[in-house]
């Protein structure tokens, strides 16, 4: 089996899984660099989200700056509580006091 099947469909023994890949976005202002998050879970009722955190690099002129989370697709989900699993997201940014500051201190509150 390879590593996407494995992926998708899981081990017996998995409960949930996440990946992020450092990636681009094609979003309608173009292409922007994006952590994208796969988060699985593999319970009986297999449930998948992915979400994108676009960023500017920091080589740019502007300097690093994290833009609003973005959805990009779900599966399995019959009627996403978006604010429910956006809520959950920044829990887990919030609980890494390292990475939770370089979050906030480059912040961008706009959309790209």
């Amino acid at each position: 089996m390879g590593a996407e099947q494995l992926r998708k469909t899981g081990r017996p023994e998995w409960a949930h899984a996440a990946l992020v890949v450092d990636a681009f976005l094609r979003l309608p202002s173009g292409r922007t660099d994006a952590l994208v998050i796969e988060a699985i879970d593999y319970g009986p009722r297999r449930r998948s989200i992915e979400m994108a955190v676009p960023y500017r690099p920091h080589t740019s002129e502007q300097g690093f700056a994290v833009y609003r989370l973005k959805f990009v697709e779900t599966s399995g989900i019959d009627a996403p509580d978006y604010d429910a699993i956006a809520d959950a997201f920044f829990i887990g940014v919030d609980s890494h006091e390292q990475a939770a500051a370089v979050w906030n201190a480059h912040l961008v509150d706009e959309s790209v």
